[in-house]
């Protein structure tokens, strides 16, 4: 199953880790460092745990992705998020355990034009969750990684409304 929703605001918020009593601390470097979440609007988020390894690979899928991106037309280049029409008093959250993510840059396909930052994240049941993000959230979720990545995370929080 693949769910797809513009994102209105980005957040990313530090987080504390403790190993549950009885249970086998993670591998060093794959607990969770921070929580990215999206949104948009006020009844649709997505929060995704993400350890420094994770921001630290999720970097360079944006690294590879910018490369690929292609002029695009005028009326492309301020392309801004839609907030997700569910009725109000319904409120879905979404929290994937991930297991892989992708990023694909704004370009113009055959089937039409893509405007804006696709964000893919694989679940573990291999259902997909794909964030349409602008530029300026791009940079603001790279941050956000760089700083989760290189330790630098804790006790700040990084926001793009």
């Amino acid at each position: 199953m693949t769910i797809g929703f513009h994102a209105t605001e980005f957040h990313c918020h530090p987080v504390e880790f403790e190993v549950p009593e009885g249970q086998e601390p993670p591998e060093p470097g794959t607990e969770p460092a921070a929580m990215l979440e999206f949104r948009s609007g006020p009844n649709m988020a997505m929060h995704v745990p993400i350890s420094r390894g994770d921001a630290e690979g999720m970097m360079g899928a944006f690294t590879q992705a910018e490369p690929m991106r292609q002029q695009l037309p005028p009326e492309a280049l301020n392309w801004q998020p839609e907030i997700t029409g569910l009725p109000n008093g319904m409120l879905w959250v979404l929290s994937p355990q991930l297991i892989g993510m992708s990023v694909t840059p704004p370009q113009d396909t055959e089937d039409g034009l893509v405007p804006h930052w696709t964000v893919a994240f694989q679940d573990a049941d291999e259902s997909v969750i794909q964030v349409a993000v602008s530029d300026a959230t791009c940079v603001s979720i790279i941050r956000a990684l760089a700083q989760v990545s290189n330790g630098e995370f804790e006790g700040a929080d990084v926001t793009d409304e």
